[in-house]
């Protein structure tokens, strides 16, 4: 994945949508799935979705650009791509964008959310950028 914005639809409504993942990967507000491409694991990210109006929000899209933004700075970060997709949940089909990731952890890894980390980790009165500085 390579910072990409794939335009062309795409039919992603094999996925199944849920706000936790079958992964280790940390509960969230947003709607994932995941799948396995060429023997690589993918995850996807909705926008912010409601029931009754559908896909609502522009998440996915500040995805990108803080992306692009990691990437002009030369900060190491995980790459999205923005996918242009047909979903269905709960037997609706919905036309929308949504982003893409690859697995970034090694086998046996696990992770953690960033604000958890800090909350467990910091030191008293620890600003969360002196925290991240501390950690590299």
């Amino acid at each position: 994945m390579n910072n990409k914005i794939i335009t062309e639809t795409q039919d992603l409504t094999y996925l199944k949508w849920s706000h936790i993942r079958s992964s280790s990967g940390t509960a969230g507000t947003f709607l994932k799935s995941e799948s396995s491409i060429n023997g690589k694991k993918i995850y996807y990210k909705l926008s912010n979705f409601d029931p009754v109006n559908g896909v609502i929000g522009h998440e996915c899209v500040n995805e990108i650009i803080v992306d692009r933004l990691l990437t002009l700075l030369g900060v190491e970060h995980l790459a999205y791509e923005l996918i242009h997709a047909d979903i269905e949940i709960e037997g609706r089909i919905y036309n929308t964008y949504l982003c893409a990731s690859e697995d970034f952890k090694k086998r046996g890894e696990s992770k953690i959310a960033l604000d958890d980390y800090y909350r467990t980790n910091a030191i008293k009165g620890e600003t969360h950028y002196d925290f991240c500085v501390r950690c590299g």
